[in-house]
C-alpha cells in the first residue's frame, strides 16, 4: 500500500498560459481576495490598489466608509490610482475626473462641453464597485460580487483572524519579493516544514526546528493552518524563555511558528506570536509571482505597544530572519519552477507532513472544475 498521496493540480497548470487565464476568472475573480488592513484605510481618502485576475482596483476610505471601485476612469480608460498606497481623492490623474462615493463622477473640468451629460447620464459612467468584506482587522474584495458572505466562507478561519488581530502593533516594514516562479508554486513552498532543515539552517533550523519537530494541522474549509513545535532538544532555552517573560502579555501566543493560509492568496507567519508577518502572494504571469508582506511587532494587550528598547530587538531580528528565509524560499520556488516545465506530466508526490499542500491542490481542483 503505497504510504503517499499524489499531487492533484496537473504541472502543465504551473507554467501554461491558458491555465493562467483560467484561473484569473476561476480562482481570483470569484474569490474574496485578501488586500490590507483597515490601519492602511484609517483615515479619510487612504487608498490601497492591487490587481485580482487581472482587474485593477482601488480599495479607498471615501467619508469613513472602505470602498472597492475598478480602478479604471470611465472617461477614457486611464488608470486612476497608480501608486500601491497613500491618500488623495478617487481622480484620474488623465483629464481630472473625480469620482464620490458611489463612483459616480461629480467633479468633471469643461463638464458643459459634453453635451447632454445630465444626472441621468452621469449614472452610467459610474465605476463598478465591488463587494468588501472585513474580518478583524482583515480587508478583503471580491470582484465577482457574487461570492458567499466572507465570514461564512473564512468558516473557523474568521476566530483565528480576530484573535491574530489583536497582537498587531507597530509595523516593522513592508517589502516584496519578486520570484520567478508561479504564485502556486510559492503558496506550496509555505504550507509545510518538511524543507526547513535544508533550506532554512540559519533561521528556522538554528532556533530548533528540524525534521523531529511535532506539526499540528488544522483543516478550516478551503484554509488550513499549522503550528510547527520545537524539536524536544530545543525546548529548554534560558535566553529564549527570559525574554517570552518580558512579552508575557502578548496577545497571541504559538507554541512555536503558526502559519495560517487564507485560500488563495493571504498567507500569515508568526513565530511565538512576537512578530506576524502578513503576506499577499500575487499571480503576475504563468511564471512570475510577487509575494508581497507587512511584518508587525506585537503589542502587549489592549494596544499597549513594546518599550522602544524591545521593539529595536524585536525589528533587528525579525527583518533579518524574514529576508533571509524569504529569499531562501524564493530560490528553491524557482529551481522547483524550472523543473516544473522540464518534467511538464508527470506529478509529484506528498508525505503525511505536506498535507497541506494536498488540501490546498483539492480546494484549487474543485473551484477549476467548477
Amino acid at each position: 500500500m503505497s504510504q503517499f498521496l499524489s499531487a492533484i493540480i496537473p504541472n502543465e497548470k504551473y507554467y501554461e498560459k491558458s491555465a493562467f487565464e483560467e484561473e484569473n476568472q476561476k480562482i481570483f475573480q470569484e474569490s474574496w481576495y485578501y488586500i490590507g488592513l483597515t490601519s492602511s484605510l484609517a483615515e479619510k481618502n487612504d487608498f490601497i490598489t492591487t490587481d485580482i485576475g487581472g482587474k485593477s482596483v482601488v480599495i479607498q476610505n471615501i467619508k469613513g466608509v472602505i470602498k472597492a471601485f475598478h480602478n479604471v476612469c470611465t472617461h477614457r480608460f486611464n488608470k486612476i490610482k497608480t501608486e500601491r498606497a497613500g491618500n488623495g481623492s478617487l481622480t484620474c490623474p488623465y483629464h481630472g475626473w473625480s469620482y464620490n462615493q458611489d463612483g459616480i463622477p461629480f467633479g468633471i473640468p469643461l463638464k458643459k462641453e459634453f453635451k447632454g451629460l445630465d444626472k441621468e447620464s452621469l449614472q452610467t459612467l459610474c465605476l463598478p464597485e465591488f463587494n468588501v468584506g472585513i474580518c478583524g482587522k482583515f480587508v478583503f474584495v471580491n470582484v465577482s460580487n457574487s461570492s458567499v458572505p466572507l465570514e461564512e466562507l473564512l468558516g473557523e478561519s474568521a476566530e483565528k483572524l480576530k484573535e491574530i488581530s489583536q497582537m498587531i502593533g507597530r509595523k516593522v516594514e513592508y517589502h516584496q519579493i519578486p520570484n520567478k516562479a508561479n504564485w502556486k508554486t510559492v503558496v506550496e513552498n509555505t504550507l509545510e516544514g518538511y524543507h526547513i532543515s535544508n533550506v532554512h539552517p540559519t533561521t528556522f533550523f538554528k532556533q530548533g526546528f528540524n525534521l523531529k519537530s511535532e506539526v499540528d494541522f488544522e483543516v478550516q474549509g478551503h484554509h488550513t493552518n499549522m503550528t510547527l513545535h520545537l524539536a524536544d532538544s530545543h525546548k529548554e532555552d534560558k535566553k529564549r524563555a527570559k525574554f517570552h517573560k518580558l512579552l508575557a502579555n502578548r496577545p497571541f501566543k504559538p507554541d512555536g511558528f503558526f502559519h495560517q493560509l487564507i485560500f488563495p492568496n493571504l498567507s500569515i507567519g508568526s513565530l511565538f506570536g512576537i512578530t506576524v508577518y502578513i503576506g499577499s502572494i500575487q499571480s503576475v504571469s504563468p511564471d512570475e509571482s510577487v509575494f508581497a508582506y507587512e511584518l508587525y511587532e506585537t503589542n502587549l494587550g489592549e494596544g499597549e505597544l513594546l518599550s522602544e528598547a524591545i521593539s529595536e530587538v524585536v525589528k533587528f531580528s525579525s527583518i533579518e530572519f524574514t529576508r533571509t528565509t524569504l529569499a531562501e524560499d524564493r530560490e528553491i520556488c524557482e529551481n522547483v519552477q524550472i523543473g516544473m516545465e522540464q518534467t511538464k506530466s508527470v506529478k509529484g508526490v506528498l508525505n503525511s507532513s505536506e498535507i497541506r499542500i494536498w488540501e490546498f491542490q483539492k480546494t484549487y481542483m474543485n473551484l477549476i472544475n467548477k
